[in-house]
């Protein structure tokens, strides 16, 4: 920021400095000199008067963030009828979460049977959908293979509130179906408690004017498949339907909204007109973009709707667990993800949707305010950015005060700094959170503030370090000029690569220039005009900035902490610039500060506080009568008794083909179940030397759910049971294609395939749920969490092969 030696000699001429600038006349005093007031008149302690005012500023911004921050308080069930009530909610999820709930199972027929009464008591016009649907969806697969996945009987509730003169719908959407690895109490849920709320709040206030849906899909946790069998059914979800997607990725925090439809801003607009607590962000929608999670507003982006998608993320260590229960449910998050929803429902519900403008945007929240702008205005803005610090460093070089050289080893040394604090968190984050078993499989842990202020410390330790070490060869001046051009950088690399993102270093960056080119004006000489550039180039950084590191450190856990990391570097490399000298204790106190914090994360582990489902799968190869167990969680005392103790992650593509994730494994006594019955036949030869190949498979054991693969010979189209499948999806390279088949009747699935040329091989595994012999009784409840990213739950499964020439 400011740009200065680290001694700050006082007064007098300087001699030319080791970087082969020369140092600023006295009407050019910078902070960390003493100033002038004005032409030869000397400031009382002036060298002081910068970083006070940073501090200042600081505190104001962070207490301004802090208060904005804050979550509305939870409603009791005597708040009035028309407002949004986490209390009346919690009755709901307190039903619906009393088990794992997969799609078919008996608690996920209480759950939906639980929701059309609910809806139908409001006087809802209630309906379940039944359909069946297929899809490609690679980023769900529990084993990391190339994964299809279809349902031959899916329901979706669908509730209709009429509206008085509809000019276009707005469905309200969430999930009611859970993983099979805990009760989904948040993951979803509280986002179909608010749902069943909000509907009853709604229909206390005046009729709405547009038609109001509230869709409950199936299958969401299973391929997205209920979105799919709505977005493909006609009649059932209007194709123009504005959809708000509510869901779950954790147990507490605020409800953001991260994700937009196409041509979002007026819905944005929206949402942080109608919700006084809105938390949007366009940085978030721009890095989901690249993420490999999906939600069901998956499927209905890609049908072209517009709309919304909100959620909340902290506490993710309970998250598609057994930890997921109703008492993990933080009434706060409810009543926020709540009123976002009422509040959305009416507006939208109010409002003329005939035409609504087009265009995208990039928002962010700033303190309490909302700002927004168009999206294609962000690369321009870089641009200006780039442009002013050009001219900035032009300005001083033509005085002498930095060269070219200089502002490039000082923008070595802030990307040294940000490189060595992001990989040392990087590498630390495993050993500090080596005694937390839910690191295994979330990387997280379940309280990870303290570490963070570890790592934080530890960032400030590096930065610090570095500089001083560095001051010979990049005095202050180059630092801050260099940590500057690296934000410049940034700022035109976001704009190109994630606009959506961009302000979080275009607006800082901008307040940095422009703080830099007051300090080295005349009005830097002054009381007034350092206090003046301490304002630019604090605010934005510490409105923009500070809050994306607990933002990033939610999203990406303990295990991705070099991320905020990252970000803090940024702001630490800055600190030459504020600070008069740089205090040589300034790093060995953070060391301090950083080995106490993560030693004792290490050191006092969170003991877990209830038990959790078993992770353990049976699997018998009928064609080679051999049995296995397999398991995707750590070693403990009840899997012990099934797996060798010292068995460790290894590969089962030998039974299973394509399964890439590893897990640990060893033999199991023989529990004979039948193989699946398969039939195959070639329906016709193509012209090419491939054919068309009916498959029917059954379970001889009831088992109603199946997994097809093929290896060996290309697929180039498929249908199930007279549902189309996406053609031209043949994995890369060798890996085989795989399709994963939900509510198998008994008679069996049929699967028409297109194959190319040469031998094929198909191979057909059922899935029931329980385990065989001493297994079924699981685990007494004292066992660790077992939480692998292999594990398919409690389940057995046997395979059959049929070879196609």
């Amino acid at each position: 920021m400011a740009l200065r030696r680290y001694d700050g000699g006082a007064g007098g001429s300087r001699p030319e400095n080791r970087n082969g600038s020369t140092a600023a006349r006295p009407s050019d005093a910078r902070p960390g000199e003493e100033g002038h007031d004005g032409p030869g008149q000397r400031t009382t302690g002036g060298r002081w008067v910068f970083p006070a005012a940073v501090a200042v500023f600081t505190a104001l911004c962070l207490s301004l963030v802090a208060w904005n921050s804050r979550m509305p308080a939870a409603l009791g069930p005597d708040a009035p009828a028309d407002t949004f009530s986490a209390a009346r909610a919690a009755t709901h999820v307190r039903e619906i979460a009393t088990a794992p709930r997969p799609s078919g199972s008996a608690a996920h027929t209480r759950a939906r049977q639980y929701i059309v009464r609910t809806l139908t008591a409001l006087g809802l016009n209630t309906r379940v959908h039944t359909g069946a649907a297929a899809s490609h969806r690679p980023d769900l697969s529990p084993i990391g293979a190339d994964s299809r996945y279809a349902d031959l009987r899916l329901r979706n509730v669908v509730a209709r509130v009429p509206g008085t003169a509809s000019t276009r719908p707005v469905a309200l959407v969430t999930h009611y179906d859970s993983t099979e690895a805990g009760p989904g109490a948040n993951d979803a849920g509280v986002p179909v408690s608010v749902l069943l709320e909000t509907a009853r709040a709604l229909l206390e206030g005046p009729p709405p004017r547009n038609d109001v849906l509230f869709v409950f899909t199936d299958a969401e946790e299973s391929g997205l498949l209920g979105a799919q069998a709505l977005v493909a059914g006609a009649g059932t979800l209007p194709p123009d339907a504005v959809v708000l997607n509510f869901e779950a990725r954790g147990s507490k925090g605020p409800s953001l909204m991260f994700e937009t439809g196409p041509d979002a801003d007026w819905l944005v607009r929206t949402l942080t007109g109608s919700a006084p607590h809105a938390r949007a962000d366009s940085l978030l929608d721009a890095a989901y973009r690249y993420m490999p999670n999906l939600t069901d507003f998956t499927v209905f982006q890609e049908a072209g709707h517009q709309g919304l998608n909100l959620a909340y993320l902290d506490g993710y260590t309970h998250y598609h667990g057994a930890g997921d229960t109703p008492v993990r449910v933080d009434p706060d998050t409810v009543q926020h993800q709540g009123e976002q929803a009422l509040g959305l429902a009416r507006a939208l519900a109010s409002a003329d949707l005939t035409h609504t403008p087009a265009g995208d945007s990039a928002y962010f929240r700033a303190g309490g305010w909302s700002v927004s702008y168009p999206l294609g205005a962000a690369l321009p803005a870089a641009l200006a950015t780039a442009g002013l610090g050009l001219a900035l460093l032009l300005r001083l070089r033509t005085r002498g005060t930095l060269t070219v050289g200089a502002v490039l080893r000082g923008f070595a040394v802030a990307l040294g700094q940000l490189v060595l604090a992001a990989g040392a968190a990087f590498g630390l984050a495993p050993v500090v959170a080596s005694g937390h078993p839910e690191f295994a499989h979330y990387y997280d842990i379940g309280d990870h503030d303290a570490a963070l202020i570890g790592f934080l410390s530890l960032t400030l330790t590096v930065g610090c370090a570095l500089a001083l070490i560095a001051k010979r060869w990049a005095d202050a001046a180059a630092q801050v000029a260099g940590a500057v051009l690296l934000w410049i950088v940034l700022s035109v690399a976001s704009a190109v690569l994630l606009p959506g993102g961009s302000h979080v270093f275009v607006w800082p960056t901008m307040g940095l220039l422009s703080a830099a080119a007051v300090l080295t004006s005349r009005a830097g000489a002054t009381a007034a005009g350092r206090v003046a550039a301490a304002a630019l180039g604090t605010v934005p950084a510490a409105l923009l900035v500070f809050p994306l590191v607990p933002l990033l450190t939610n999203a990406l856990g303990l295990g991705l902490v070099a991320a905020p990391v990252a970000v803090a570097a940024l702001l630490t490399a800055l600190l030459p610039g504020v600070l008069p000298v740089l205090p040589r204790l300034l790093p060995v106190t953070a060391a301090v500060v950083a080995t106490a914090v993560l030693a004792g994360t290490a050191l006092l582990p969170r003991e877990p506080e209830e038990a959790v489902r078993a992770d353990l799968l049976y699997l018998w190869d009928a064609d080679r009568r051999t049995g296995h167990w397999i398991s995707g969680a750590p070693a403990d005392d009840w899997s012990d008794d099934f797996l060798p103790a010292d068995a460790g992650r290894g590969s089962v593509a030998d039974l299973w083909p394509g399964w890439r994730v590893p897990v640990r494994r060893g033999p199991a006594e023989a529990y004979p179940l039948p193989g699946p019955r398969v039939t195959t036949r070639v329906v016709s030869d193509t012209a090419d030397g491939g054919r068309r190949v009916r498959v029917t498979a059954a379970s001889r054991r009831g088992a109603d759910h199946l997994v097809v693969l093929v290896s060996g010979a290309d697929v180039r189209g498929w249908s199930l049971s007279g549902v189309a499948g996406q053609h031209a999806d043949d994995p890369a390279g060798d890996a085989p294609w795989e399709l994963w088949v939900r509510h198998v009747p008994a008679r069996g699935a049929e699967l028409e395939l297109e194959l190319g040329a040469g031998p094929a091989t198909v191979r057909v595994i059922d899935r029931s749920q329980g385990l065989p012999g001493p297994a079924a009784d699981g685990p007494d409840g004292s066992r660790p969490p077992a939480l692998g990213v292999a594990s398919l739950g409690e389940a057995s499964l046997a395979a059959t092969t049929r070879t196609l020439e």
